[in-house]
């Protein structure tokens, strides 16, 4: 569906308008250019943008108690109730849309949703019907591994532990038997997250602490867990 205006796609919390005018216009240097790429599918009920803001900056709106029990919620339902830390007991918690990530070593890399606190960094990249981009002449990674890439250096530069969710419509398992397309995305995670040597290599020249550890801390998110919990949190966080 196309909406009249992209107000009508998204979920606003009361004072939020300019911020999302301004997420919304936001740029990315592509191709020798500053292209406003949020604008171009804003009125889309397609766009993965629009719901990862609807979820994300609603929820960052409310009280830290509020917040934190939420996050642990997402991080329980990503992992398989194998989350192994709290927020409750994480500092200096941020949590953004759209913001870009760099490394010594590595290119710049957008991301849809990141939750950062003292010494944790979680990457989140989010899918709704489409799959995942792929290795081209352009790029030599597809996009889970420039995520992992840039996020694990990030970790190291920043002396924080890294986590990475993967944000999709439906369990990794269903994903899998889409059209090749959709698919692609179930498949390369599986395959990344049973580590070994493929991902060892695709990790070449990137500093991390051991390759189980990372696997340990790549987690797939359904859009439906997300937002269950985001419902649960406004919830609780509304005065009836």
């Amino acid at each position: 569906m196309i909406y009249k205006n992209y107000k009508r796609n998204h979920v606003i919390y009361p004072g939020r308008e300019k911020a999302l005018d301004d997420f919304i216009n936001s740029t990315v240097f592509i191709n020798g250019k500053n292209v406003k790429h949020k604008l171009r599918h804003s009125i889309s009920s397609n766009s993965e943008d629009a719901l990862t803001w609807s979820c994300f900056d609603v929820l960052r709106q409310l009280s830290k108690d509020i917040i934190d029990t939420a996050l642990d919620e997402i991080m329980e339902d990503a992992f398989g109730m194998e989350a192994d830390f709290s927020f409750k007991d994480q500092k200096e918690l941020k949590i953004d849309i759209g913001k870009s990530y760099h490394s010594k070593n590595e290119s710049g890399t957008e991301l849809d949703a990141s939750i950062e606190t003292k010494d944790k960094i979680i990457f989140f990249e989010a899918k709704l019907y489409s799959g995942i981009s792929l290795e081209n002449d352009e790029t030599l990674f597809d996009q889970i591994i420039k995520k992992l890439r840039v996020g694990l250096e990030y970790a190291n530069e920043t002396n924080k532990e890294f986590y990475f969710i993967f944000l999709d419509i439906a369990p990794i398992e269903y994903i899998s038997k889409f059209g090749d397309k959709k698919s692609i995305s179930a498949i390369r995670f599986d395959e990344y997250k049973k580590g070994g040597e493929a991902l060892e290599e695709k990790l070449k020249g990137i500093s991390y602490e051991d390759i189980n550890k990372v696997t340990a801390n790549m987690g797939w998110l359904t859009w439906a867990c997300l937002f269950k919990t985001v419902l649960r949190a406004t919830i609780k966080g509304a005065k009836f």
